[in-house]
């Protein structure tokens, strides 16, 4: 099967976060013997190089086709008419590339609803069926901003398959457009996040957080509850690890609550070096505003951690006694409390079983085995409408004068 992604991109030196979902989900599907190309437009804003035009080129078995021109913020200084204009262009460039080069696409695969309108709006002529994966927060807030609630009911009801990566994403899919959907959980990169069995020799409890430094993710609250705990500061250490825009906020917050020897933060980090540090730490814990799944759980899970989370739109469907604990959201008290009770018990937890349960249900072979059987449905189902449509149009009504 040749499976097309639409995606944010790949992730490369500068970005190794940027389209990680996507990419991961790809190396997945190629290893189960599918051909899997990646396409993306990149509009982003940065100071790193890029090459204008089209690139092209292959890694981890994945053929990918990326289009980059100019940043958004720069095309939308001249409106959004112009803007428009100039996406769509490089949407049919990237196209006609991969049409002329690439041999017969059985399905295409876009993630996000900004992915998904440029699969139905550019794509949808090629008639090859579109399968859809819903993972964005956005979707998750109780009231949904005019242009999203807009673009969602001009796309979800033009894909042949609509997905969202958990139960909560589901529900909000439904009540805000009446769409429904399959769960597909988002998947572990089980070659990278293990559990290693790493001998402990810090007398410290290292707890770690990973997220993108941005409100949502509650590392303000977190920062917080340990300033009210209190405990001994010889004995503990929390590092961050991310970017983002509340940098500098956070900063200013740990340094307020005098927990500069104690509170770290990291800025970015590869996967590999991620995992490492996972396995080094004693827990894991991200008091999340919103998610609709929340894959930094479940790494830390499979390097076999126990997990502090909140019901925020997915750790709550994987989050159980044996591996962690679940507190209301934004509730500085409770999360105290489940920091101290991880201080004194966290070594009850089984961190094997932990690992193995988490790779049994979210592995890369797991998912990708999944998507494999959606995508031949869909294609199944494609073919036998058209079938039927061929029958149909083939068919002469009965003469009256037959008898």
């Amino acid at each position: 099967m040749h499976i097309l992604i639409i995606a944010r991109g790949i992730p490369t030196k500068q970005s190794p976060q940027w389209g990680i979902f996507e990419y991961d989900q790809a190396k997945a599907l190629a290893k189960l013997g599918h051909k899997v190309t990646i396409a993306s437009v990149d509009s982003r804003f940065g100071a790193y190089k890029r090459k204008i035009g089209l690139t092209c080129g292959e890694q981890d078995g994945v053929r990918f086709y990326n289009y980059f021109l100019c940043p958004s913020a720069i095309t939308g200084l001249f409106g959004q008419t112009f803007q428009n204009k100039i996406k769509k262009w490089q949407w049919q460039q990237l196209v006609k590339a991969i049409c002329q080069k690439e041999d017969k696409i059985d399905v295409i695969y876009s993630h996000y609803l900004f992915n998904s309108y440029y699969a139905v709006t550019f794509l949808r002529h090629l008639n090859i069926p579109i399968v859809a994966i819903e993972h964005w927060s956005e979707i998750n807030k109780p009231k949904l901003l005019p242009s999203i609630q807009k673009k969602g009911e001009e796309v979800y009801p033009k894909v042949d398959q609509l997905l969202t990566v958990s139960k909560a994403a589901q529900s909000a899919l439904k009540r805000h457009f009446n769409q429904d959907s399959i769960v597909v959980y988002n998947m572990v990169n089980s070659d990278i996040f293990k559990y290693l069995n790493c001998e402990h020799t810090s007398n410290k409890i290292k707890f770690i957080a990973t997220g993108s430094l941005i409100h949502r993710k509650g590392y303000d609250l977190l920062i917080d509850a340990f300033a009210k705990l209190q405990l001994p500061a010889s004995k503990w250490e929390l590092n961050i690890i991310g970017t983002g825009i509340e940098h500098d906020n956070l900063a200013k917050r740990i340094s307020d609550a005098n927990l500069t020897e104690n509170i770290h933060l990291l800025g970015s980090r590869t996967a590999n070096e991620i995992a490492t540090i996972l396995n080094q730490a004693d827990v894991f814990v991200l008091p999340s505003r919103m998610e609709t799944f929340g894959v930094v759980y479940i790494e830390a899970l499979a390097c076999g951690l126990p997990v502090i989370a909140t019901p925020c739109g997915g750790p709550e469907e994987f989050i159980t006694k044996q591996n962690g604990l679940l507190v209301p959201t934004e509730d500085v008290e409770a999360l105290s409390e489940a920091i101290k009770q991880m201080f004194y018990h966290h070594q009850e937890y089984n961190r094997k079983a932990i690992a193995n349960d988490c790779k049994a249900r979210f592995s890369s072979e797991v998912i990708a085995k999944q998507l494999t059987d959606i995508f031949e449905d869909v294609i199944r189902k494609k073919i036998n409408r058209k079938e039927l449509k061929t029958v149909r149009n083939s068919s002469q009504p009965l003469s009256s004068h037959n008898n």
